[in-house]
């Protein structure tokens, strides 16, 4: 069995329309939707909408958690209820478009026996293949350094509106991007190991979880899960594979977009974000 967790936050219509898809998707699996104390009610809409379908279990969880704990509300509720054979966490703006999608995914397990795979997923808001983040693993060292990148851009006043300016010209923000993930050292068409992934989608084998308290580290709100993942995995030896044959579509920033709206204050948000998570892992790690 496979169980879907979907991390829902206010956007009602892309829940719903990532949900009619998994629905085409072909094999045995539950659909498990966590509302992050959607201010807007949405969560109970959604309660109401899925209340008589056996295929769909809607968490209504109390408080709105972030990424990790409020994703970690969902896996948990999934190993007691279910205990899959594989978790596959994606935010609500995926789009999963192979009706084998599962077949392929046992067969990848057949072969490398992952705790943790990754799909290729392209993001078709920026036209770009997201996974992996990059070819080079966590490390403390690199942390500090981007934390500190990360407190002059708190601290400047200038910084943030200049990259929000250079992200309204197309081909300026695709260069930012490919640059941010190491170039020409990633490609997205190669099966590869050990390396971080993206986190809009993310697939744990029940190996893994069998492991784990919690799927992901607890100490976070929002941004640098999947680097503080691949960092534990290094740490306790999880096999962390990506393989191409499974692809996903990124329609990206929907939830973050209906929350903000304003650019400027968006990317504040995250450089917040990032930063508070960097300092938790450090605090964690260091």
């Amino acid at each position: 069995m496979v169980c879907y967790i979907i991390l829902h936050f206010q956007v009602e219509e892309e829940t719903v329309n990532c949900v009619n898809q998994l629905k085409q998707v072909d094999g045995d699996h539950k659909i498990i939707i966590v509302d992050n104390c959607s201010p807007n009610g949405s969560g109970k809409k959604l309660s109401e909408r899925y209340k008589n379908d056996s295929e769909i279990d809607v968490i209504l969880h109390d408080k709105n958690d972030g990424f990790a704990r409020g994703n970690n509300v969902g896996c948990k509720y999934a190993k007691e209820k279910y205990n899959p054979d594989f978790y596959v966490v994606m935010n609500n703006d995926i789009e999963i478009t192979q009706r084998d999608f599962e077949t392929v995914v046992e067969d990848i397990y057949k072969r490398v026996k992952f705790d943790v795979l990754g799909p290729d997923i392209y993001s078709t808001t920026y036209k770009i293949h997201q996974s992996p983040k990059s070819m080079k693993r966590t490390t403390i060292e690199g942390a500090r350094k981007l934390k500190n990148s990360y407190k002059k851009k708190i601290d400047s006043k200038f910084i943030v509106p200049m990259r929000c300016y250079m992200k309204k010209i197309p081909f300026l923000k695709r260069g930012k991007d490919i640059l941010s993930r190491g170039g020409a050292n990633i490609n997205y068409q190669d099966k590869c190991y050990d390396v971080p992934l993206h986190g809009s989608c993310v697939i744990f084998s029940k190996k893994f979880m069998d492991r784990r308290k919690h799927a992901f580290f607890s100490k976070t709100f929002f941004y640098y899960e999947m680097e503080i993942l691949d960092y534990e995995c290094q740490k306790h030896g999880f096999k962390v594979a990506y393989d191409p044959s499974i692809k996903v579509l990124h329609h990206q920033n929907v939830s973050t977009n209906a929350t903000f709206g304003n650019e400027v204050k968006k990317v504040r948000f995250m450089n917040e974000q990032n930063y508070d998570s960097i300092s938790a892992f450090l605090e964690a790690y260091e």
